[in-house]
């Protein structure tokens, strides 16, 4: 079953009435990748089933409040993926509020106070273990991150010398990439390093130049969440989200859905948390269906939806390719 997030007033209710369908409830251990909501910037937490805690970036100021709210008082690994303030702005925040074991930026410096400020605070961190961004493994409990390779070429370009990310739990995997625009993302495919994923975060907030249609058809995300808030550059760009929409069966925002927590499992299947709400199972949640009997799919669609997903609303009815669609009723 596809499903996408309606970004509405209204919802899609899905039900499934007098079925014999067993829908195994997710168990054993988990990785959380949460997306901050940090307003324009990234903030990006990865929590692995033995409680070790990475951050990928810390968007434009503190995020303490809600590193704190989900529990973080220790940091396996910190990564700034480049040196713009909406992402390693809330960083000195953090480092002087929370132990850090390991550090990882790409090696560029910047003339910002944002980022000489940073600079300074890590020079007084005589605890914290440098990484230099490199093809690399590095584990976090039972969580493999992936350092993937730099532009061979040093550049002044900021964005595309991003550090991109493959995080990996069984069969599931998240793809994490800052401000990666055409030209990372083409080295990456040329590369062959960009594996399919679960989950994706939009390169560069949703822009116009932050995605290939190479890039999304290797990557194949099954959910693309953007860390974006109001912003005068247009993120995310209408271009882009018609990719999204077309390639992921599930794209969300944090500027329109607030915190966005994906809950991984060794199987790939995967929850979609927003606050407290369960969104949605995916990967392999109808594949352990038992269906053992015919079924009744009632579809109630709220007035005021606008759902961001390539099927229309008769081709999505249709993909419901495990029920007998004769008993369909809206």
């Amino acid at each position: 079953m596809r499903f996408s997030r309606a970004f509405c007033s209204g919802l899609l209710l899905v039900g499934l009435l007098g079925c014999g369908v067993t829908a195994p409830a997710p168990v054993g251990e988990s990785v959380r990748v949460t997306f901050l909501d940090v307003g324009q910037g990234d903030a990006v937490l990865i929590q692995s089933p033995e409680g070790q805690d990475a951050l990928v970036d810390a968007g434009w100021s503190s995020p303490l409040t809600s590193l704190r709210a989900l529990d973080v008082d220790e940091l396996e690994l910190l990564v700034a993926t480049h040196p713009h303030a909406d992402h390693i702005g809330g960083i000195a925040d953090v480092i002087n509020a929370i132990p850090v074991r390991f550090y990882m930026d790409n090696g560029q410096t910047h003339t910002t106070a944002t980022y000489q400020n940073l600079a300074s605070t890590l020079e007084q961190q005589t605890d914290i273990t440098y990484l230099i961004a490199e093809p690399r493994s590095i584990s976090l409990g039972s969580v493999g991150i992936e350092v993937l390779p730099l532009l061979p070429v040093a550049s002044t370009d900021f964005n595309n010398r991003s550090i991109g990310l493959v995080v990996r739990y069984g069969e599931f995997a998240a793809f994490l990439s800052g401000d990666s625009e055409v030209e990372e993302l083409s080295f990456w495919t040329q590369q062959d390093v960009v594996p399919d994923v679960t989950v994706l975060k939009a390169p560069h907030h949703g822009s116009d130049d932050g995605f290939t249609s190479e890039f999304l058809e290797d990557s194949e995300p099954e959910v693309i969440a953007i860390s974006v808030g109001s912003n005068t550059y247009g993120h995310p760009h209408a271009e882009a989200m018609q990719a999204y929409t077309y390639t992921a069966e599930t794209v969300l925002r944090t500027d329109l859905d607030g915190q966005i927590t994906i809950v991984g499992y060794k199987d790939g299947r995967y929850e979609i948390v927003l606050g407290q709400e369960v969104l949605t199972m995916g990967q392999g949640s109808l594949r352990g269906f038992e269906v053992e009997a015919p079924c009744v799919v009632q579809i109630q669609v709220v007035t005021g939806c606008n759902l961001l997903n390539r099927k229309t609303r008769t081709e999505w009815i249709s993909s419901l390719d495990l029920l007998d669609l004769s008993l369909i009723h809206i």
